[in-house]
C-alpha cells in the first residue's frame, strides 16, 4: 500500500511512497496507464493548476528516472568493453563511471519544465501546455539517444566478444540497476506492484505517441499491460511514432539462448528483460518476476504482473518449457 508521508496536491495521483523511498502515483488502473502529461493537460484544461504542475513536474521526474536507469546500465556496458580490451576490473569502471558522470550532470527539459511550472503559478493554460509538451520532446530524444547507445554498444560486444559476453554484462547490472528498483517488490501489495512496473513504461514514453501511455486489462489473478509499442525496444525495431523516425537496423541473437527466449534475432537491447524479470529466477528453479509475451516483434509486447507473485510462469514457451525443468519437484 502506498502511505503518503509527505505533502500532497489535493487532488494529484501523485503520493509519497513510504515503501519507495520516493513519489509514485497511486491511481487506479482505469487513469493508471495514461501518461502524466495527458493527466496535466486534462487538469489544466478545467484550471487546476496546483494539479497541473505536479503532474507536469512528475512526468518530468518519471523520464528522467528511466533516463538514470539507462546511464548505469551504459556505465556497466563500457566497463565491460574497457576490461575485455585489457584494462584491470576496477580502472575500467573508474573510466567509465567518469564518462557517464559528465552525461549524467545534463539535465534534459530543466529549462522548459520551470517554464511550464511558472506557466501555471501564472495560471497560463496554453503556455503551460506547450512547455511540458517541449520538455518531453526534448527528454525524449535524450532518452532515445540513450536506448540507441545501448544497443550499439551491445551489438559491438556481442560481435567481438561473443553472445554470452552480453548475457554476463546484464547479470552484472543486475545487482547494481534492476535489483535495487525491484527490492520491495514481494512486499508490496498486488496493484502497487502494477503500479511500480506502468510507471516505469510511462518514464520510457511507450505507446503510440511516445509520451507514456499504456493499457492495461484485470483478470482474476494477474494484471496485463499492453505496450504498443513499448517505448525503448518497440521503439527501436517500429520506430517512433511521435516524431516519424525510422526504425532502426536492429542486431540480435544469432544463436539460440535459454536466456532469449531461444529466440533468433531478439534485439541486443531486449535481451535484458528476459534475463532480469525471468531467467535469473527460472534458473534456480523459482516463478520469474515478471513474464512477457511478444517482446521485440512487430506487434504488442505483454507483461504479466501476477496478483501472487509465488504463481508467476512463463508466458513465452521457451522459458516456459525451462520453468518446467529446473522448478523442484513436489
Amino acid at each position: 500500500m502506498i502511505e503518503a508521508t509527505g505533502a500532497r496536491v489535493p487532488g494529484s495521483p501523485v503520493a509519497w511512497s513510504a515503501q519507495l523511498g520516493r513519489r509514485i502515483r497511486d491511481d487506479d488502473i482505469d487513469t493508471l496507464g495514461t501518461s502524466s502529461l495527458t493527466l496535466a493537460e486534462r487538469a489544466l484544461a478545467r484550471g487546476d493548476f496546483d494539479v497541473a504542475a505536479d503532474l507536469i513536474a512528475y512526468q518530468h521526474e518519471e523520464m528522467t528516472r528511466i533516463n538514470q536507469a539507462v546511464l548505469t546500465w551504459l556505465i556497466e556496458i563500457l566497463a565491460r568493453r574497457s576490461h575485455l580490451a585489457g584494462a584491470s576490473e576496477d580502472s575500467a569502471h573508474v573510466e567509465a563511471a567518469s564518462v557517464v558522470a559528465a552525461m549524467t550532470s545534463y539535465d534534459a527539459g530543466e529549462g522548459d519544465l520551470a517554464a511550464a511550472l511558472a506557466a501555471c503559478g501564472s495560471r497560463r493554460s496554453s503556455e503551460a501546455q506547450e512547455r511540458a509538451e517541449l520538455m518531453r520532446i526534448r527528454v525524449a530524444a535524450v532518452h532515445d539517444l540513450l536506448v540507441w547507445w545501448t544497443q550499439q554498444l551491445l551489438s559491438d560486444l556481442a560481435e567481438r566478444h561473443g553472445e554470452d559476453a552480453v548475457l554476463d554484462v546484464v547479470v552484472t547490472t543486475y545487482e547494481t540497476l534492476w535489483a535495487v528498483r525491484y527490492s520491495t517488490w514481494y512486499d508490496m501489495e498486488p496493484l502497487d506492484r502494477l503500479r511500480l512496473s506502468v510507471e516505469g513504461m510511462r518514464g520510457h514514453l511507450s505507446g503510440p505517441r511516445h509520451r507514456g501511455d499504456v493499457g492495461i486489462v484485470e483478470e482474476a489473478d494477474v494484471y496485463r499491460m499492453v505496450l504498443d509499442p513499448c517505448g525503448s525496444c518497440g521503439v527501436l525495431r517500429r520506430g517512433d511514432p511521435d516524431s516519424g523516425r525510422s526504425p532502426g537496423s536492429i542486431a540480435g541473437t544469432t544463436e539460440e539462448h535459454d536466456w532469449a527466449y531461444g529466440r533468433l534475432g531478439l534485439g541486443w537491447y531486449a535481451v535484458h528483460s528476459a534475463i532480469v524479470m525471468e531467467w535469473l529466477q527460472v534458473r534456480d528453479g523459482n516463478p520469474p518476476v515478471r513474464p512477457l509475451f511478444g517482446c521485440d516483434q512487430d506487434g504488442p509486447c505483454t507483461w504479466f504482473i501476477y496478483k501472487d507473485p509465488s504463481r508467476a510462469v512463463p508466458a513465452e514457451p521457451s522459458m516456459a518449457a525451462l520453468f518446467k525443468r529446473r522448478r523442484p519437484k513436489a
